[in-house]
Parts: structure tokens; C-alpha cells; sequence
């Protein structure tokens, strides 16, 4: 299954920083959820009773206290162990592992200058990552310019996404979801947003 089938369902993806706000995610509206944080057993436990609801499970690899962001054996684990379906990382090398390990690869890019934005879109082009995470998600303008550059890849805006009108606007710009952490906006369905 591709990606896009997998988080195109609902606009919204609970990032999920704190355990304790796990249960309300299980209870909203949203498909999918990003792990930002925890330890190894955390997400253990986290990956699986988001599976048992019939959710996706991501994992910032680079975030999850107890795993390494350099090692290949940390994607091996997340494969195997915790039995998530992807990570969520800005190492190429993660990116490829992932796939060789059956995971969705979703590449995280902080795209803060027109450095970064051309540098971005390179590795993209190179690395064909399953999605792109992009950062900040508040900006319309570099949404616009992944989403005409990468056709086919989805685009998950995030960070500093905090009202209706910023989800709104970010989905408008071209994004095919995002990764927010403030509840308030969990529940909203592309009809809310595409007015």
C-alpha cells in the first residue's frame, strides 16, 4: 500500500509527544498517529494498542529515548519490536533502512532558508522517501514548492500548526495531511478545512 492511501484518509495525524495523551488520540477522529517521544517501551506498548484500534503507528525514531538515531538496528527494532509502520526521520541512511525493513520511510526536513529548500528537494529526488515531513508547516510558500517538485510523494506539514486557519491554509498550499500536537485540532475532517 502507498503511503498516500495509508494518512490521505483523514487531514490530521496526532503527534503524539507525551504517553498520557495516547488514550485521547485513540479517541479522536484520527488514522494515523507520530510518536515523539517516549521510551523504547513506551512505544512498545503505544505501537500496539494503536494497532489494535486499527490505527497507523509512526515512529520519530530520532525522538524515542532508548534507540539510537545513527544505528540501522534501530529501524530493525522498530520493524520487529515495536511493529509500527514507518518512521519519521531526517537521516537518509534511516530513510533507506526502512525500507529494506518493510517500513514506510518518511523523511523529516527543517526548511528554514533556501539552503535547506534546494538541499531538501535534492535528497527527495535521490532518496524517493515513502512522504516528507516538512517543518515549519505554517509555511504556504515551501509546502507549494514541495507539492509542485514531488508530485506523487505525500506531504505531511508540521510544527506551528496551532489554529483551524493554519491547518486550512497548509493543506490548501498543497499538503496531504499534518502532524499537529495540540488536540484541539485532532477531530477536524478535510470538510471542516476546505472551506
Amino acid at each position: 500500500m502507498r503511503l498516500l492511501h495509508k494518512i490521505g484518509g483523514h487531514p490530521i495525524i496526532a503527534a503524539v509527544r507525551r504517553m498520557e495523551d495516547l488514550n485521547y488520540a485513540l479517541d479522536s477522529e484520527v488514522d494515523n498517529l507520530f510518536f515523539m517521544g517516549g521510551t523504547v517501551k513506551e512505544i512498545v506498548d503505544s505501537v500496539r494498542l494503536t494497532k489494535e484500534v486499527g490505527r497507523g503507528a509512526f515512529v520519530h525514531i530520532d525522538l524515542i529515548r532508548g534507540l539510537s538515531n545513527t544505528d540501522r538496528e534501530s529501524v530493525e527494532w522498530v520493524a520487529e519490536y515495536a511493529g509500527a509502520d514507518g518512521i519519521v526521520t531526517p537521516k537518509a541512511h534511516l530513510i533507506k533502512e526502512a525500507k529494506r525493513c518493510g517500513l514506510y520511510g518518511i523523511l523529516h526536513l527543517f526548511v528554514i532558508d533556501s539552503g535547506a529548500l534546494e538541499n531538501g528537494l535534492k535528497l527527495c529526488h535521490q532518496l524517493e522517501p515513502d512522504g516528507v515531513e516538512l517543518m515549519p508547516g505554517v509555511i504556504d510558500k515551501i509546502i507549494r514548492t514541495f507539492a509542485s517538485e514531488l508530485e506523487t510523494t505525500p506531504l505531511v506539514a508540521s510544527g506551528l500548526i496551532r489554529t483551524e486557519a493554519e491547518a486550512s491554509a497548509a493543506l490548501a498550499a498543497g499538503a496531504t495531511s499534518l502532524s499537529v500536537s495540540d488536540k484541539a485540532l485532532w477531530n477536524l475532517s478535510f470538510a471542516q478545512l476546505s472551506g
